[in-house]
């Protein structure tokens, strides 16, 4: 055998594999077309290569696959010349030759198929290598679902392919996650995000795909006909993961956003769309699940630009306090009021509905109830100077802020930055609906009775965990969902029943009560009858300006319903 020849033809093979492979399918089928380049070299019966990857976060099932890339018609005799090549823990490779039946190898020939099994190793490592850094481009490293990339990616061949019109696109964002991550701790988060993806991704077809956009953002791409069901699966997930000495169980909801791909539409288009979807939901507080339309878009620009206006207004003082009266129901006295917002932005009122939500959802409403609460402390003080009695003014302060946890010390900080008494004002905590971390929220209504500032829950009764919180919470005042009143002109049963008991438990634990949005005498009347103490609505006065409140506490302090309800 003439071995410069041999050598050669190997230099020759490899640099023709070399050039040419990108995935380990190609080489392995670029391999089998160049089999005579070897063939010719030795008697080969049968050659055959083993390939073992152990499982990971990137191939969540591993790989164990042979491939046959040569076999003679005149068939091969036993026993083979094996070759096991480790890369490492991760990945190894086993080669199998056998000679052609009758025949045998010289022991140059068996050294120098050795030497084509590393240099094919070598070859197949590279290549690994090359998909596995174009894998980690397109993929999530903690969940293994793709990432933005991938996606993208993904969408864009099938639109190549004249197939992306058949899909969905929806955009999912899991609800309260933040609850998860300070209930378990991070480490455990993580590992409930990966076994939500595992068990999303057992649902999905070979043409179906799941994506993490980032924190606890998701994306589903699938058929139009078979999204509906797959949302079904995936938005009540039960996710079970290990913790302290056993496990611990977590129901996952999601809002979700869902946009129907159009002719021609990018992937990009379909994410967007969905994203914008899926916040309209998280806007709405009434519904998880949005389907995208054109108003949409429009109504998304509307909050991007309340977003971008925001810091300058607030910094120009845009924002005014108005004050809306409380009264006592036994003898309509003037009791207390709530501090509302407005915000006036050249020369109009912008909609509370169309800034509060915005700002409540970036959380730049922390801002704004720092503002008004310093403002509420300024009109007080001025008051006082006057020699003006104030009365208790509740300052609303978004759920939002209990993430902080130096809440208590900075609100009575503002108190003894402007010396105010705390008799005079009442921390209102709202939108407390699904509110689940009582730990924190327990702390913080301490800290404030400890310090001599009254709470209040906002919309009670609105929300599954409203019982929980009248039984945990120490608050002193629950205000009454106004959606209670909407029905009692009718004097329905069922009504009387629910509000009439309320009143009774809040009464029995020694806290106040307040219903919001009274508008007529009979209401007033119903509501006194049931021992209900304070009453809050357009029957006794709008949200006032700062010189109309004014008036009414340096005034009568009484209201005439008669008057009022004419």
């Amino acid at each position: 055998m003439d071995m410069d020849f041999h050598v050669k033809s190997y230099c020759q093979l490899f640099d023709k594999l070399q050039k040419n492979v990108k995935t380990v399918e190609e080489l392995f089928s670029l391999l089998k077309e160049q089999m005579q380049e070897i063939v010719h070299l030795f008697p080969l019966g049968k050659f055959e290569i083993r390939l073992i990857v152990a499982p990971s976060i990137l191939d969540p099932e591993g790989q164990d696959e042979r491939f046959l890339l040569y076999e003679n018609e005149e068939g091969f005799d036993e026993p083979c010349c094996r070759e096991h090549v480790q890369m490492d823990e991760t990945c190894s490779a086993v080669f199998e030759y056998y000679p052609v039946k009758g025949t045998a190898w010289s022991p140059i020939q068996e050294q120098m198929l050795l030497f084509l099994s590393r240099q094919l190793f070598l070859l197949l490592e590279r290549v690994k290598l090359v998909q596995l850094l174009e894998c980690i481009a397109v993929t999530d490293l903690l969940t293994g679902a793709l990432n933005t990339r991938g996606i993208n990616e993904t969408g864009g061949k099938l639109l190549a392919q004249g197939k992306l019109q058949e899909y969905a696109c929806a955009f999912l964002n899991i609800k309260n996650f933040n609850y998860i991550n300070r209930a378990v701790g991070a480490r455990q988060g993580d590992m409930v995000l990966r076994e939500f993806v595992r068990l999303a991704r057992q649902k999905l077809k070979p043409d179906e795909y799941f994506a993490r956009m980032g924190g606890d953002n998701f994306v589903l791409l699938a058929k139009k006909e078979r999204m509906g069901i797959l949302l079904e699966q995936i938005d009540c997930m039960q996710v079970t993961v290990p913790y302290e000495n056993g496990t611990k169980t977590f129901d996952l909801r999601s809002r979700i956003g869902v946009y129907d791909m159009r002719a021609g539409q990018s992937m990009g288009e379909g994410l967007n769309a969905a994203s914008t979807a899926m916040h309209a939901a998280k806007m709405s507080g009434k519904a998880d699940r949005f389907c995208f339309d054109d108003q949409m878009v429009e109504n998304a620009l509307r909050q991007k630009e309340v977003s971008q206006m925001f810091p300058k207004a607030l910094a120009d003082r845009e924002f005014v306090v108005y004050y809306q009266p409380k009264v006592t129901l036994v003898d309509n006295q003037l009791c207390g009021c709530e501090a509302l917002v407005r915000w006036f932005r050249d020369g109009a009122m912008v909609p509370p509905m169309n800034f509060i939500p915005v700002l409540e959802r970036e959380g730049s409403v922390c801002k704004l109830d720092f503002y008004v609460l310093e403002q509420v402390c300024r009109d007080v003080r001025d008051w006082k100077a006057k020699g003006i009695e104030p009365v208790r003014i509740s300052v609303n302060f978004s759920k939002v802020h209990l993430q902080n946890p130096h809440l208590a010390e900075e609100i009575l900080a503002v108190l003894q930055k402007y010396e105010i008494p705390p008799k005079y004002i009442e921390v209102e905590l709202t939108e407390m609906s699904g509110y689940e971390n009582y730990e924190t929220l327990l702390n913080f209504v301490r800290a404030m009775r400890a310090n001599g500032v009254s709470t209040s829950i906002d919309d009670f009764g609105t929300g599954y965990s409203s019982l929980n919180l009248l039984k945990d919470l120490n608050v002193d005042i629950i205000k009454l969902d106004k959606s209670f009143l909407s029905s009692l002109e009718n004097h329905r049963k069922n009504d009387v029943i629910v509000i009439k008991n309320i009143i009774k438990m809040v009464n029995e634990l020694d806290m106040e009560v307040i219903a919001e949005g009274v508008e007529t005498v009979k209401q007033a009347e119903f509501l006194r009858g049931m021992h209900c103490c304070m009453a809050q609505g357009f029957l006794f006065d709008r949200p006032l300006p700062h010189d109309d409140f004014e008036k009414r506490l340096s005034g009568d302090h009484v209201y005439s319903l008669e008057k009022a309800g004419a």
